[in-house]
Parts: C-alpha cells; structure tokens; sequence
C-alpha cells in the first residue's frame, strides 16, 4: 500500500433500536460530524448480550432504522449483526469489519458504557481493531481522567471523547406509550411512529386493551407512567416483570366506575371514597378478567391505601403511583431521588409518610389500612430504635 493512500474512516454505532428515537439521529449525526467520518453504520443487534427481554422483531427494528435514517448523508444501516444472529459481541463485529476493508474504525458508545468496558469480551482485542468514541449521557456521571489512566495502563490505549451529550431518553416509556397509543412528545419520528402503530409491536395486550375503554387519555397517561416507574426497579428488586406490568396496568381501572352498578360487588366498611376504586378494581381483576395471582389482586386493592406487611410488588405500585413524572406535590423530587439512588425500603415508607402527613393536612379521614401501615414500618421501628 502507498504512504499516501489515505484510509476510509468509517463509524460504528451499535444497539437494540427498540425502537430507534430521534435522539440516535442526532447522535449518529453528531458523531458522523465530529469525526469526519465517510461512512457511519448504524448496526442493530440480533439479541445483546445485556438484555433480557425481548424486543421488536429484529426485521421490524432493521426497518424503522431505515425509516428514521432515510436520505441521510454518509449514514447506512447494517444487518450485519442480525444476520449473523446469535449475541453480539464487540470484539467480532469490529473484527469483521477491519478485515473486510483497510479503514481507520470507530466505535461508538456512551459514557456509561465505558465503565464496564473492562468487562466486555476481549476489550484489548476491540480495541485492538478500533477507536472507541465515547459521548456523554445526561445526568450519567463519568470519571473520564480516571477511565483514561485506566485504559492506559491496562490496554496501552486511551478513547476518544465526544463533544455530544446525550439526552436522558426512556425506551421503556416509548414502548409503553405506544401500546397504550399515547403522544411520545417528539421523541420519534412520525414514520416511526406510523410504523409502530400500523405493525402493532408494542401492543399491551388484554389488559391495556382493557383500561383504553374505561379511562380518559389523563388517566391513561397515568397509568403508562406508574409502568414506566415502577418498571426502573424490577431488576433491582427482583420482581417478574410481567406481574408488575399487570398489576400497574390494572391499578386505576375502576377510577371511573360507579361501585353500586357492579353486581356482585360489596364494599367492606370504612372505605373511603378516594380509596373505592381500588377495592373495586382488584374486585374487577378478580372477577371480570379472571387475574388468578392473589398477589398481583392485593397490590391494586392496596395501591392507595397501602397495608400491614405488603409484598414487594405492593409496595412498589404503591410507590411508584406516587412518584411518576406526572404527579407534582411538595417534596415529590426529594422522594423521586430517594428512588432513583437509595434503599428501596427506605423510599417506601417516606412515602408512606408522605401520604399520612397530607391526611392530615389536608383534614382528611384517614382508612384503618393505612394508619396500619403506619404503625407497621414506622411507627413500630421508631419504637424498636
């Protein structure tokens, strides 16, 4: 080969695309840019390693790439990975590529990924065949002079940093608007979205199509948010994912339903009104759409009210009804952090008390079940300590 024959540069922009969102269009933009790449592929998994549950099928994410990435300069989709099928690991697939062509190559990924790095399968031989290029993620925090010295020492190579700091954007909320057909508020593209809804890949099944008869576009917003909520915590809890789809899609379902027109149905005594719906709609659960798991049944029933020893799944519907974006109250960001970086115990019962000091303020009766809740994880520990 002559000195002066310059190499291709050619980008690599690997992930699930589940589905693809217009922040991975101004990030493969971004980084196409800043590189001076001649050619960025963007290349959707068959099945990552990382994840365990499973997504679009992997010809309908190939197709919503080429949507979103339609008519853009420098910028190809690649079925590589989904052909070759099986888990895909770095090391082969930039392998494969610096095998085919002379090129200098680029691998991109986020600032959170660059700390498990180490962790990958052959990283030395990743990034023996490549660049790594590594943009930012909003509200993600990464030690770059600290992972530099690391990669240093360890593989005699550092990364590229990225100007690009990518916006915090939930594929989990996507989907799930989308099976309850919500506005995703700009977050894909139109023929994406057009795409999602003609396909029916994210539909929720029987109980979303359930609750879009019975709730307005509010509650329904609601209650795809107390999904999207308490879905952060499944892994960390060690929850069946399913069950928590369930008994967050059913929580609310009676909100709208007048008790006294549902046969069969009998209030217990002390019911408050605010407290009716859930009573109601585990009844519904029950009876109507035959939920035989007595756990998922006693979550909705206790979604507002709580009890004495809930489940796990109780407590997190509970918590997660009271902390989901939408809900806007004094102190509500203190418990949302509580959440999101500290014990999941601990930011139960704080909501807990939460929910008892705004009885109270508010002069409201407050139900046996919760003021035996109170007693339960609080008042009984204060007494312990």
């Amino acid at each position: 080969m002559c000195d002066n024959i310059i190499m291709k540069r050619i980008g690599i922009l690997g992930g699930t695309f589940n589905p693809v969102h217009t922040e991975h269009v101004r990030l493969a933009l971004s980084a196409a840019e800043e590189l001076n790449l001649d050619k960025l592929l963007v290349m959707p998994t068959y099945l990552s390693p990382h994840k365990s549950n499973a997504p679009a099928p992997s010809e309908d994410r190939l197709n919503m790439l080429k949507i979103a990435f339609h008519g853009l300069d420098k910028i190809e989709v690649s079925d590589y990975e989904i052909k070759k099928q099986g888990k895909s690991y770095t090391y082969q697939t930039v392998e494969y590529f610096k095998g085919r062509e002379e090129c200098e190559l680029f691998f991109i990924c986020g600032g959170d990924m660059l700390t498990d790095f180490k962790t990958w399968r052959y990283p030395d031989r990743v990034l023996a065949s490549c660049n790594l290029a590594v943009f930012g993620r909003e509200d993600f925090f990464t030690d770059y002079q600290a992972e530099e010295r690391y990669f240093l020492k360890t593989f005699g190579k550092s990364f590229i940093r990225l100007n690009y700091v990518g916006k915090r954007v939930s594929s989990t909320k996507i989907r799930t608007y989308s099976a309850f057909k919500l506005p995703t508020d700009g977050l894909l593209d139109k023929k994406v979205e057009q795409y999602i809804q003609e396909n029916k890949l994210y539909s929720g099944g029987e109980y979303v199509e359930f609750v879009k008869k019975l709730l307005p576009t509010k509650r329904l917003k609601h209650t795809a948010d107390v999904i999207v909520c308490a879905l952060k915590k499944v892994k960390e809890l060690g929850l069946d994912r399913e069950k928590v789809v369930a008994a967050c899609t059913l929580h609310d379902s009676a909100k709208y339903i007048d008790y006294k027109t549902v046969d069969g149905f009998n209030l217990p005594d002390g019911v408050p009104a605010p407290v009716v719906h859930a009573f109601l709609g585990a009844y519904i659960a029950e009876k109507v759409l035959k939920v035989q798991d007595q756990e998922i049944i006693d979550a909705i029933r206790y979604h507002t009210s709580g009890k004495a020893d809930m489940s796990l799944l109780g407590k997190l519907v509970f918590v997660a009804d009271m902390l989901e974006e939408g809900r806007d109250y004094d102190g509500v960001e203190t418990l949302r952090e509580l959440y999101e970086k500290d014990d999941f115990e601990r930011c139960f019962t704080e909501c807990l008390k939460e929910e008892v000091i705004h009885l109270i303020n508010k002069k409201q009766y407050i139900y046996e079940e919760t003021l035996n809740a109170y007693d339960y994880y609080i008042k009984s520990k204060k007494e312990e300590n």
